[in-house]
This record gives C-alpha cells, sequence and structure tokens, in this order.
C-alpha cells in the first residue's frame, strides 16, 4: 500500500530552511552590538539552528523508488523522496544543536 498524501516542500525541505536560517542568522550576529562577545548567545543559537539543520539532513537522506504511475498498464515512475533514516551522527549533531541553542537564550536574555 502506497501513501498518496501530498506532502508540501516546506515541510520535507524543512531542515534546508533551517540552514539558510542558521547560516544568516550567524553572519547577521557578527554586525550586532555584541562583536565584542567572544561567543554571544545570539551566535550559539544561530550555530544551534544550523547544526540542527546538517542533522537533519543528515537523518533524512534522497532516497530513489519506483511507483506505479498506471497499474493497469504496469507502467513504472521513479520517484526521489527523503524518508527519515535516522542516523547515531545525525541524532548527536541535533543533541548539540538543541543544547547550543538553549545556552545561547541562557547567555542571550
Amino acid at each position: 500500500m502506497t501513501d498518496k498524501t501530498p506532502h508540501s516542500p516546506l515541510t520535507s525541505y524543512f531542515f534546508i530552511i533551517l540552514l539558510f536560517i542558521g547560516a544568516g542568522l550567524f553572519v547577521l550576529s557578527f554586525f550586532t552590538e555584541n562583536q565584542r562577545d567572544f561567543f554571544s548567545g545570539l551566535q550559539q543559537i544561530a550555530l544551534g539552528i544550523f547544526t540542527i539543520g546538517v542533522g537533519e539532513w543528515i537523518n533524512h537522506p534522497l532516497q530513489k523508488s519506483l511507483a506505479y504511475r498506471d497499474k493497469k498498464d504496469m507502467i513504472f515512475q521513479k520517484i526521489r523522496h527523503r524518508k527519515r533514516n535516522p542516523s547515531s551522527l545525525g541524532n548527536l549533531l541535533e543533541i548539540c544543536g538543541l543544547i547550543l541553542i538553549f545556552t545561547g537564550l541562557a547567555g542571550f536574555f
């Protein structure tokens, strides 16, 4: 049985959005008032978001499979999708990212 529910690109590729937000926020953090601080709270939050994005990217590898396009004529179609396949490195990066975000929030406020 195949899953026919449509997936929006926003929910399927949210980790790429996290990567760009984290990288942009990290670059922006160098131009704020706290640039004297070595590793300010905003930089920790940005690096945590980026690390979570990398961890999710590792945990959602690109997979290719065949699916029926027309069952009657037995026509197959190649599809690419990202299904969660957790790995220890990806989970470790997500945990480190969460720790960075929470320590950054504690230092930011």
